[in-house]
């Protein structure tokens, strides 16, 4: 098998590099590297559970954003460059009303969503532990998604994974995981909102997880990942000539001796029997959370799908790309783009890669209000309290409790070193506001502007979601209403600065502040502005735009 996934590679993934600009004098550390080769991962930042999909010749890539409000839809030509088309829903409010308010829902939400076709409508089923499923339509990939609705089910247990599969004669079924537990198939009724029966049970010799099912030449596909502990996590097919089985199966993919757990992701066809998988890899300490590795994939004489390169002869593939460049898939060259974070709010519409820490409160933000800005109005704080959906966490009210603010925009961590900035214009500002730059998961951390008989002070504060708001440290006095802020983020550690001029900075507050992820997601960076209960809502932030620079390709210039 070594010797058929070595000529595969050779003649289906030929190098582009006569169609790109120089090798750049500094390689880019992930991620297209400008001369017909890629690094692994390719994003690196928090796509975790990724779904990739095709129409036509454009691929498109979702994942996983628990409670962060709007799964984001990604798009490419080269399946290495992405570039950020908007997001699949925006509220979960429908679903549950929990959503609706910062601090009940944590970790809810998307889980691990799987988009299917049939009959000119895209279908995105996703399953929330603790709320349920729920359902998403569109006619075109791009939108615009309906708004979620539950499905009507019985089913008795936690589940998660969900993914849809139609089969010739036209039923609908839904392939679901216990959590933890089996792979079952379910019936679907004839709109494809509600489940049937209790299920049957396909897979129960490994603990499975993110199913992706297909047919093709007579054979029903299910791939999917084994979640054994660190080196056990490996990705397995499964196929059978009837749907309900019996299966047989084969390990296709692990890590070998690579330092990633690698599985869990989508086989998706680039030409004929040409192939591609996409997968994260599985690492709970890491500030970015889970990132996305593309691997080449193919078929063999007798009908099973291969993964990567079976570098030692064992009949398993390896990841490509860690060590050294691996050539692009054999696409059109597409304009270098690492899914782009930064933001110069010059739009009327919002980015892809941003997202609500719950559902938005749409009158108290605003790209219009001041045009080439982002306005965020501050509101007292919600006072519920949560307890989130893994780790069963409580997450309690307190006073200046960041997580619990409304309308907190946040967007992945990319690269191992990262520098984000952004300018905020504080004239609006009233008493008891907070406004600034943040980090979030289950701790935070914020530096910005707070408010307080009318002397505007710099803060740098963080706290936890059990533990509330910790020690603060206070700059100096404000007497200008610009302010520029800046987070440096190197190898999970950051450090928060501010400045009066936007060239000269001074630290403030912790140094390499530990950042990690939690909840099943990396840690998010962001922009927030809310009011303590003593003072009044109705204040203005007005940031001016959010750069985030990292150590991977840099996005290459429209022509």
């Amino acid at each position: 098998m070594n010797t058929v996934l070595t000529l595969l590679t050779v003649l289906l993934l030929a190098p582009l590099a006569s169609l790109h600009a120089a090798e750049p004098a500094i390689q880019p550390a992930w991620g297209d590297q400008g001369d017909g080769t890629y690094r692994n991962p390719i994003l690196w930042a928090d796509y975790n559970n990724p779904c990739v999909f095709k129409a036509g010749d454009t691929f498109y890539l979702t994942c996983a954003s628990h409670h962060f409000m709007g799964m984001p839809l990604l798009v490419s030509k080269d399946l290495v460059n992405w570039t950020h088309a908007g997001r699949i829903y925006s509220r979960l409010g429908g679903v549950h009303a929990d959503f609706t308010f910062p601090g009940k829902a944590c970790s809810a939400g998307s889980q691990d969503g799987e988009v299917g076709f049939f009959r000119g409508t895209y279908y995105m089923f996703n399953w929330s532990t603790k709320y349920r499923g729920f359902v998403c339509k569109a006619t075109a990939p791009e939108g615009p998604w309906s708004e979620p609705i539950s499905l009507s089910e019985r089913i008795v247990g936690d589940f998660e994974d969900p993914c849809p599969f139609w089969d010739d004669d036209g039923k609908g079924y839904l392939f679901l995981l216990g959590n933890p537990g089996a792979l079952r198939i379910y019936r679907l009724n004839d709109t494809f909102d509600a489940i049937l029966d209790q299920g049957t049970i396909l897979i129960d010799d490994i603990p499975p997880k993110g199913p992706q099912v297909f047919k093709r030449n007579g054979f029903y596909y299910i791939s999917v990942a084994s979640t054994g502990k660190n080196k056990d996590k490996a990705q397995y097919v499964y196929r059978s000539k009837s749907l309900y089985g019996p299966y047989e199966s084969r390990k296709i993919f692990h890590a070998g001796k690579a330092d990633i757990n690698a599985a869990q992701g989508s086989l998706v066809e680039v030409s004929g029997d040409r192939w591609a998988f996409l997968h994260h890899d599985y690492n709970l300490f890491a500030t970015y959370g889970r990132r996305l590795y593309l691997e080449p994939a193919g078929w063999t004489a007798d009908g099973w799908p291969w993964i990567g390169v079976d570098a030692d002869g064992d009949g398993v593939g390896e990841p490509v790309g860690l060590t050294e460049p691996y050539a692009k898939p054999a696409l059109p060259v597409q304009r270098i783009n690492a899914a782009d974070p930064s933001d110069e709010f010059d739009t009327t519409t919002l980015g892809g890669q941003w997202a609500w820490n719950h559902d938005p409160h749409d009158s108290h933000w605003s790209l219009t209000a001041r045009p080439g800005y982002l306005r965020l109005t501050a509101r007292h704080l919600n006072t519920q309290g949560g307890v989130s959906q893994f780790g069963r966490t409580k997450v309690t009210y307190r006073e200046d409790h960041l997580l619990f603010a409304y309308n907190t925009l946040v967007q992945r961590l990319y690269g191992a070193e990262s520098d984000i900035v952004t300018k905020l214009d504080t004239a609006n500002m009233i008493d008891g506001q907070r406004a600034g730059l943040c980090t979030m998961i289950d701790d935070y951390t914020w530096i910005g502007v707070v408010k307080e008989g009318g002397i505007k002070r710099i803060r740098f504060a963080k706290g936890t979601a059990t533990t509330g708001p910790g020690a603060f440290t206070d700059g100096p006095e404000l007497k200008q209403d610009a302010i520029w802020l800046k987070l440096e983020h190197r190898h999970y550690k950051g450090t928060m600065f501010y400045s009066l001029d936007g060239e000269h900075y001074e630290p403030l507050g912790d140094r390499d502040y530990p950042y990690r992820t939690a909840w099943y997601e990396g840690t998010k960076v962001g922009l927030f502005s809310y009011a303590v209960s003593s003072g009044a809502e109705g204040g203005h932030a007005d940031f001016d735009f959010f750069h985030q620079s990292h150590d991977g390709p840099k996005t290459a210039r429209k022509e």
